[in-house]
């Protein structure tokens, strides 16, 4: 149904190894990435992502309208062990449920 490369990886360490380490974030502006569904979507429309972090606990349904958009465009996925650690890792102190890399 979907033409997606997905990755299953440990996201934390590569993650951590790669962009979104907490000393990273702090010097990250927003402009980096964006944190939630609707940010992720208008990022999408827009051809601004890069690269995806989708927390592992996620909804089926919310999974299902963002995969639906990168049908095609070849967006790496990769998945974080959940929503409360993703959203910690990037800095809120909510849950996040996919945070998007962007251009």
């Amino acid at each position: 149904m979907f033409n997606v490369n997905i990755l299953k990886v440990d996201a934390s360490r590569t993650l951590e190894d790669k962009l979104l380490s907490k000393e990273k974030v702090a010097r990250f502006n927003k402009q980096h990435f964006v944190v939630g569904l609707k940010e992720t979507l208008k990022a999408l429309k827009k051809d601004q992502v890069t690269s995806l972090i989708i927390a592992e606990d996620v909804e089926v349904y919310l999974m299902t309208r963002v995969l639906s958009q990168i049908n095609q465009k070849n967006i790496p996925v990769s998945f974080f062990k959940s929503k409360h650690a993703l959203g910690k890792h990037v800095g809120i102190n909510v849950n996040a449920t996919i945070v998007a890399l962007i251009k």
